[in-house]
């Protein structure tokens, strides 16, 4: 019984597909991207979706369809409408063409549960729901994007009784309180900032770097649309080398020249600083409104909002400080508690906090495990908008042979796995996080369907909390620690059954 999780938003749709109970896999959706771009090129003969149409909207913008989610409504005709040529398009027909390219996937499956924007009303998850029923797929429900993010947030224990979650995308950037009552997780308040959407973040980084590069070249990009097209395309490597704190050279080409510009990590981040202003001041004006002793203790963040560039560490020094400031909390009182006792039975001492950014896949994989219990009659069928019941972990043994770290699965796909903070490790860790760990501090080989980890270390690598100064098998759970002091990733996975004595050498 395979079943499909969709995470369905105005930037773009995310996929996984596998059987109930299993662990779903992402699937390409316009190869070789991953995801399926929500732009349409109406300047084609027919209309064309995806990756495509993103490659030309700044040089022809005017014929490119995007950021229509939002607008869609239950009748055709109503919204913006987009027109080049003999072809045009309104919310309702884009949202309609997006579902046939995804038809030949979920036909194909017993189940589909989709995850939709925050922002959006029930109506509209109701309306988007019927258009893929009317092509004769199996569409059994839907949830707005907050408690999708909460349930991932949960299996990975980021949180136990509350969080905040963050979401951005071309619509808006939107903010979530969500709490766990009685095995569900129910969302409390949900806004939405269309003022700090995705686009604003984008059309600020061109602006800024095309400044840039005017400083460096005295040339402007936006005034060749190929130039500007050419940094809109490295906006994600932008992204990836301010994530990793590193400089990078982006090349801009012109009609009839070719240039080279340097941007350093701090500048990436202080292009955005007033868009991370707002979006933290949102964030506090949300905390604030929580009562005395509910006050959500973490912020789990999207892939696209974890990405923003400067938002992390801003949101870090954000929650730092709100929990210095809270009294230290003891479980049944003792002499160490502080304040007002009922106060201090809401939390743990050992309550998850902190600022966490979840993998690309998380959302739709929230959906693909709905999707088994809407097909049980365990949760009824429809949209679940504020109330969704709590999912239980996986067996550690089920699905592909993986290491799990800071709440992403890495797929082992190479027979050589490394694991360090030198560059070309397929685990790469920053050194700055992590000083302890080694360029490459450990090595997963695969051989005769068997996993082994061997120490490079010149400390240790821990399994299970023993020390290995050669080599061990692996096997589904094993806990893998980067030296005593260092980060921990898990083993999981099909593999071979655990002998009687494991052996440590």
């Amino acid at each position: 019984m395979t079943l499909l999780g969709l995470d369905w938003n105005a930037t773009r749709v995310r996929a996984v597909v596998g059987p109930a109970r299993d662990y779903p896999l992402p699937t390409s959706l316009d190869a070789p991207h991953a995801e399926l771009a929500l732009a349409c090129d109406l300047q084609q003969v027919k209309p064309e979706l995806g990756a495509a149409a993103l490659g030309v909207s700044r040089v022809r913008p005017r014929t490119i369809c995007q950021g229509f989610l939002p607008y869609l409504t239950a009748e055709a005709g109503h919204g913006p409408r987009w027109q080049a040529g003999r072809n045009e398009l309104d919310a309702r027909s884009a949202c309609e063409m997006v579902w046939r390219r995804l038809q030949p996937l979920a036909s194909s499956a017993r189940g589909v549960f989709v995850v939709t924007p925050g922002y959006f009303q029930p109506a509209q998850a109701d309306t988007l729901r019927r258009m893929g029923e009317l092509i004769k797929l199996p569409i059994l429900g839907s949830l707005p994007t907050p408690l999708a993010i909460a349930l991932a947030g949960h299996l990975e224990q980021f949180w136990s009784r509350s969080t905040l979650v963050l979401d951005v995308d071309e619509g808006a950037l939107t903010l979530g309180w969500v709490k766990a009552l009685d095995d569900r997780a129910h969302l409390l308040t949900c806004r939405s900032f269309s003022h700090l959407g995705l686009r604003f973040w984008r059309d600020r980084l061109i602006n800024m770097l095309s400044d840039l590069f005017v400083f460096q070249h005295r040339r402007d990009p936006r005034d060749v649309p190929g130039a500007e097209q050419s940094l809109f395309d490295q906006l994600e490597v932008l992204a990836d080398a301010s994530l990793q704190r590193r400089a990078i050279q982006l090349g801009v080409q012109g009609q009839q020249w070719f240039k080279h510009l340097l941007v350093h990590p701090e500048q990436t981040s202080q292009f955005c600083q007033v868009l991370v202003n707002k979006a933290v001041a949102e964030v506090d004006d949300l905390m604030m409104t929580c009562p005395t002793g509910e006050s959500p203790r973490g912020i789990l963040l999207t892939h696209e909002a974890g990405r923003l560039p400067g938002l992390v560490e801003a949101l870090r020094s954000l929650v730092k400080p709100t929990f210095a400031s809270e009294p230290r909390r003891v479980v049944g009182g003792g002499s160490g508690f502080h304040g007002d006792f009922g106060d201090e039975l809401l939390f743990h001492e050992d309550e998850p906090r902190g600022v966490w950014v979840l993998p690309p896949e998380a959302l739709a994989r929230s959906a693909h495990s709905l999707a088994e219990s809407a097909l049980q009659d365990v949760i009824q069928r429809g949209h679940l908008e504020t109330i969704v019941p709590i999912s239980v972990p996986l067996a550690a043994d089920i699905g592909p042979p993986r290491l799990h770290f800071q709440g992403r699965d890495i797929l082992l796909r190479e027979a050589n796995f490394n694991i360090g903070t030198q560059f070309g490790c397929q685990l790469w860790l920053d050194r700055a996080d992590h000083p302890d760990v080694d360029a490459v501090h450990c090595e997963i080989v695969y051989d005769r369907r068997v996993y082994t980890m061997y120490n490079h270390s010149r400390d240790c690598t821990l399994v299970n909390d023993h020390p290995v100064t050669g080599s061990v098998l692996l096997h589904a759970g094993d806990r893998i620690r980067l030296g005593p002091r260092g980060p921990q990733a898990r083993f999981l996975g099909k593999t071979l059954p655990r002998p009687v004595h494991a052996v440590f050498g």
